[in-house]
């Protein structure tokens, strides 16, 4: 996983095939590797309501283009984590100018590390799939915020293609029965959820409408592992949100009192 990873920022750092896919798919090229377009970031954003000079923690960040796209909106300072070694270089060597309000580091989400109450927001967007045990992990991001902090996720969870679906538990798509929102209860944290599923299907018609038209050119970048992974992604979600067994939503999690009014 780590190796698909390393050539996947390293590849897409200079292809105009993975650019321009990202730009018709999701609305700009952010260098995108799940489900997160356009409208659900600045959704993200909106609920996070984050104010310059707060400082936050983009969990999985990548190359850190949607980390520099939220600071860039916001004027919060923020830090990316990823395991990738090449995509923290890449992220810190674009965003050379902008040190004042980003930083990138190389982590692993199963043993972060962070300093207690070091941050007023935790965000992860499609990267808590990597952790080995969410209520561990959702512990550790809740001891990493100041008091009043807050947690965004972007999260999808439905059944995978080869999953028997007579063994998948339909229940577990529901908002509060997902394994995120049992970890945050485990741990003892409200949320509320916000529904993208609709949004979560309409991406994945236009992935399997975008992609085939790009395949040649995708090939010539050396991206036919890409190709083929957001392919079968889009096919998967597709027929998982057709049979009602794939939800995606926004959690949301304020520790004590919320800070805006």
């Amino acid at each position: 996983m780590r190796e698909f990873y390393e050539d996947f920022y390293r590849l897409t750092a200079t292809s105009t095939a993975h650019a321009q896919f990202c730009e018709r798919v999701f609305g700009r090229n952010l260098c995108q590797h799940g489900f997160a377009d356009m409208a659900q970031l600045d959704a993200l954003i909106a609920v996070l309501r984050l104010q310059p000079g707060e400082r936050a923690l983009d969990l999985g960040c990548g190359n850190g283009m949607i980390a520099e796209y939220i600071s860039d909106c916001t004027g919060a300072h923020v830090t990316g984590l990823d395991y990738s070694p090449e995509a923290t270089r890449i992220a810190n060597e674009r965003t050379a100018a902008k040190r004042d309000r980003l930083t990138f580091m190389v982590g692993d989400i199963n043993a972060p590390g962070l300093p207690p109450e070091a941050f007023d927001t935790v965000i992860s967007i499609d990267s808590l799939y990597f952790s080995d045990d969410y209520t561990r992990t959702i512990g550790e991001l809740a001891r990493a915020l100041r008091p009043g902090g807050q947690m965004g996720f972007l999260f999808s969870h439905g059944r995978e293609p080869w999953v028997p679906r007579e063994q998948f538990d339909a229940d577990s798509v529901l908002p509060d029965r997902t394994p995120l929102a049992q970890a945050l209860e485990a741990n003892g944290l409200a949320y509320r959820a916000l529904d993208f599923t609709q949004d979560d299907y309409c991406i994945a018609q236009l992935r399997k409408q975008v992609l085939p038209a790009l395949r040649e050119r995708f090939a010539a970048d050396g991206l036919g592992f890409v190709y083929d992974n957001r392919l079968g992604d889009a096919n998967g979600i597709s027929q998982a949100i057709e049979d009602g067994l794939h939800r995606r939503h926004l959690y949301h999690v304020q520790l004590g009192e919320p800070r805006h009014a």
